[in-house]
């Protein structure tokens, strides 16, 4: 899924239960026709909220996850309650009472359709971020592997090898060790967040202290709250981060990235 010429996705951040006016958004005229929808995960969790609030919002889920082009990420709210007994996977907000309540809903089939990243029209989604050290670390701890595509201190992959080659079996065997009881880098918390780790995986990385681009690899995340959307962009590496409390919608459309206003969105739906 790299170029995927003549497409157009529609992206949708962080929802913390805010799950009401997604249906009515996405048949909106002004986003139809679409190919696909990424949800960038933390579907879970807000100030105040009840087991029912979270009931809610896993009923949503579990019928979005089996709509057809539909991709869902994980998020810093939701991976704790696919793994309750793993504490190092808890976050602020969760709780076993909301746990309880959502995965009276959520079966282990349906958990399994979240996925770590997406990738497509050069463009990498994550719920957070890839930092280029989680990179850095993995090419070093497999210098069998990469070796020869090292010439100097250059790593010469192109994009889509990065995505193949490290970022998939990277994200493949932490969640392997979360799913274990473990943590591993790629899920965990960095120092911004007050974690253990030199920097945030990819549902924790903070984008005001700890984002860095990565040369030749554009990013798409959530999880750092903004006002409106923000770039943080270099000559061969755009970045961006659209998570505003469901004020904004992200589109990728031949693989430029634009968005609009959620209430202008929903308000073209008057009518229909």
């Amino acid at each position: 899924m790299n170029l995927d010429k003549n497409m157009k996705t529609i992206i949708i951040p962080d929802l913390h239960n805010r799950t009401y006016w997604v249906e009515q958004a996405l048949a909106s005229p002004i986003l139809q026709p679409y190919d696909r929808v990424v949800f960038l995960g933390d579907y879970f969790d807000d100030f105040y909220d009840t087991p029912k609030d979270a009931y809610n919002s896993a009923t949503w889920l579990k019928q979005s996850l089996h709509k057809p082009n539909r991709v869902h990420l994980w998020g810093t709210h939701d991976l704790w309650y696919r793994f309750p007994s793993n504490p190092f996977a808890m976050a602020s907000g969760n709780t076993y009472e909301k746990a309880y309540a959502i995965n009276s809903v959520l079966t282990i089939d349906d958990w399994n359709l979240i996925k770590s990243y997406h990738y497509e029209q050069n463009f990498l989604m994550t719920h957070a971020g890839v930092h280029p050290y989680l990179i850095s670390k993995y090419v070093l701890e497999n210098k069998q592997i990469f070796g020869k595509h090292i010439v100097g201190d250059t790593l010469q992959l192109n994009t889509q090898e990065i995505v193949d080659q490290i970022i998939k079996p990277a994200t493949e065997e932490a969640f392997k060790d979360v799913s274990n009881n473990s943590m591993n880098i790629w899920f965990d918390i960095g120092f911004a967040r007050l974690g253990t780790q030199k920097v945030g995986g990819i549902i924790w990385l903070d984008l005001d202290i700890e984002f860095q681009p990565i040369p030749g690899l554009n990013q798409i995340v959530g999880h750092s709250e903004r006002l409106v959307p923000e770039q943080k962009s270099t000559q061969n590496s755009k970045n961006y981060c659209i998570d505003t409390k469901s004020q904004h919608i992200g589109i990728l459309e031949n693989g430029e990235f634009t968005y609009l206003e959620t209430i202008e969105v929903l308000e073209s739906t008057i009518g229909e």
